[in-house]
C-alpha cells in the first residue's frame, strides 16, 4: 500500500549545494550595483553605463534575471506542478513587496509629504499606489521631495518585478507543454530569439533616456533573453564541474569578443554575462559562499534601496558629501534588508507548498536538513 507524503520541491540535496555555492554573494553584488547606479541618478549625476546598452544598475538586473532563470528552472524540474510552482514564486516575491508597499504608503509617505494626514489619506494617488500589491507598477504618492533629481519618484526599482513574473509564466508554459524535458529545445529557442533581436536592432541611445510602455516591452524581451540564458545553462549543465565551467566561460568570452569585433555589443554582453555570472555563482569559494550566513538579503537590498536613497539625499545633500550619503544609504538599506528577510520573507517561505510523494505505508522517511529557501 502506498501513502501520500510531501517534500519540498527543491530537496535536501539542493540545500547542501546551495550552502556550498556563491549565489548569495553574486546577488548581493548585483543589488549593490543597482544601488550605486541609482545613487548617481538620484543625485542628478549621469549613471555609469556599459556600451550605451545598460547602466550599472541594468547590468545588476541582468545578473538577477540570469540567476533566476537558472534556479527557478531547477525548481520546476523538482516539482513540475503549475499551482505549487506559482505559489512558491509568489511567496518569494509578494510578502516582501507587500510589506514595503504598506510601509511606503502609510508610514514613509505621510512623514515626508507636505500634506496633512487627512489630505494625504484622501489623495487619489495613495489608492493607486496599492496597485503595486497586484504587480501593476505605480511610482507616485502624494508627496514631492523638493531639490531631489527625481522629486516625485518613490521606488523606481520595482518596475522589473512584473517583468520577472512574466518570465516565470513563460517558463511554466514551456514546462506544461513538455518543452523543458528535451535538452536542446530551450537553448535553441533562446538562440533563435537572440538572433531575431539582434537582427531587428531595436536598441539605440534614446533607449537609455526614454521610459514608456514600448520601452518596457523591449526590456521585457531583453531581460527574458538573459533569464532564458540561465534556463538554457541549467538544461545543458555546463557548470557540472570546474573544468567544464572553465571551458564554457572561455567559450562565452571568445564568442563575446567576436560579437564585439563585429559591432554587436548586445550580443557580446549576452555571450559573456550569463556564463560569467553562473560560473562564479556555482563555484564554491571559501569566503564568498558564506555571504548568506545572515540570510538572503539581496531582494531586500533591491526593493528598499531606492526610497532610502531618496530620503537621505533629500535630508543630507546640503550637509554631507556624496560619499557619506552613499555610505549611510548602504548601511541603512542592509539593516532594512536584514529585517525584511528575518521578519517577512523567511517566514513566508515556510508556507511553501510541498510536493506530494508516494511511499510505502509504514515507512518513515528519516529527518533531513531543511530544504533551501526557494530564492530563484
Amino acid at each position: 500500500m502506498l501513502r501520500r507524503v510531501t517534500s519540498d520541491g527543491d530537496g535536501a540535496v539542493q540545500a547542501a549545494a546551495h550552502r556550498a555555492n556563491n549565489f548569495d554573494f553574486v546577488r548581493v553584488v548585483a543589488a549593490l550595483c543597482v544601488l550605486l547606479s541609482h545613487q548617481y541618478a538620484l543625485s542628478g549625476l549621469p549613471e555609469p553605463t556599459l556600451w550605451q546598452l545598460h547602466s550599472l544598475g541594468g547590468i545588476g538586473v541582468l545578473v538577477f534575471f540570469t540567476i533566476s532563470g537558472f534556479l527557478v528552472a531547477q525548481s520546476w524540474q523538482a516539482d513540475p506542478h503549475a499551482g505549487r510552482f506559482a505559489a512558491r514564486r509568489l511567496l518569494r516575491i509578494w510578502p516582501g513587496l507587500a510589506a514595503l508597499t504598506l510601509l511606503l504608503a502609510l508610514v514613509w509617505g505621510p512623514l515626508v509629504s507636505s500634506l496633512g494626514a487627512a489630505d494625504y489619506l484622501r489623495h487619489p494617488l495613495l489608492l493607486k499606489y496599492f496597485n503595486n500589491l497586484r504587480f501593476s507598477f505605480r511610482d507616485a504618492l502624494p508627496l514631492r521631495l523638493d531639490g531631489n533629481a527625481l522629486p516625485t519618484a518613490v521606488d523606481g526599482s520595482l518596475w522589473t518585478i512584473p517583468l520577472e513574473l512574466k518570465c516565470y509564466l513563460a517558463l511554466a508554459l514551456l514546462g506544461l507543454a513538455g518543452l523543458l524535458r528535451a535538452r536542446w529545445v530551450v537553448p535553441v529557442l533562446t538562440l533563435l530569439c537572440v538572433a531575431v533581436y539582434v537582427a531587428a536592432g531595436p536598441r539605440g541611445a534614446a533607449t537609455m533616456e526614454v521610459f514608456d510602455q514600448n520601452i518596457q516591452k523591449l526590456f521585457l524581451f531583453e531581460f527574458g533573453l538573459f533569464f532564458f540564458a540561465g534556463v538554457a545553462c541549467w538544461r545543458l549543465q555546463p557548470f557540472a564541474d570546474g573544468r567544464r565551467a572553465l571551458l564554457c566561460t572561455a567559450a562565452g568570452w571568445a564568442l563575446g569578443s567576436a560579437a564585439w569585433a563585429a559591432g554587436q555589443p548586445f550580443l557580446a554582453l549576452w555571450f559573456v554575462l550569463p556564463v560569467t555570472t553562473l560560473a562564479l555563482g556555482t563555484a564554491s569559494l571559501p569566503l564568498l559562499r558564506r555571504a548568506g550566513r545572515f540570510g538572503d538579503l539581496s531582494y531586500g537590498l533591491y526593493i528598499y534601496a531606492f526610497p532610502v536613497q531618496q530620503t537621505l539625499i533629500w535630508l543630507c545633500r546640503d550637509t554631507l558629501p556624496w560619499g557619506a550619503v552613499l555610505g549611510l544609504t548602504v548601511l541603512s538599506t542592509f539593516a532594512l534588508a536584514f529585517a525584511s528577510w528575518h521578519l517577512v520573507e523567511k517566514r513566508a517561505l515556510r508556507l511553501k507548498p510541498r510536493k506530494p510523494r508516494l511511499e510505502p505505508a509504514g515507512w518513515t522517511r528519516p529527518e533531513t536538513a531543511s530544504a533551501r529557501a526557494d530564492n530563484g
